[in-house]
């Protein structure tokens, strides 16, 4: 069932709304580094406004329903994934960086930290 924007399944589980929320932020990202290659790619100020403005709210949407869930391996594996991608476009780094490592050098907070905190900023 989707209500609100936020697929939800009979075990509340938000698989489902995760996984197409981290497959529309790489579409995105993927189609706007293709285009932007033809003139010689993105910059970073570019990238983190797209990061900022675009990635980052619509992983982040509905975080104070299924935030929990990130607590699972699984789930923040996928949302990592996606701020991976973009991370190692921002750093212009190899893809053998750590995640750790491109949030650092990018100066963005993990994404499970982000949601974590958001969780805790609405009890």
């Amino acid at each position: 069932m989707k209500y609100l924007g936020i697929r939800i399944d009979k075990k509340l589980t938000f698989r489902e709304h995760i996984t197409q929320a981290s497959e529309k932020c790489r579409k995105l990202i993927f189609t706007l580094v293709r285009s932007a290659k033809l003139n010689w790619g993105l910059s970073h100020k570019a990238l983190k406004t797209l990061y900022t403005g675009g990635i980052q709210p619509l992983i982040l949407y509905g975080t104070q329903v299924w935030a929990e869930r990130v607590e699972k391996a699984r789930y923040r594996k996928i949302l990592t994934g996606v701020q991976r991608l973009i991370n190692i476009k921002r750093a212009k780094a190899y893809r053998t960086v750590s995640i750790e490592t491109l949030c650092i050098m990018t100066g963005i907070k993990p994404i499970h930290i982000k949601i974590k905190k958001r969780r805790n900023s609405t009890k």
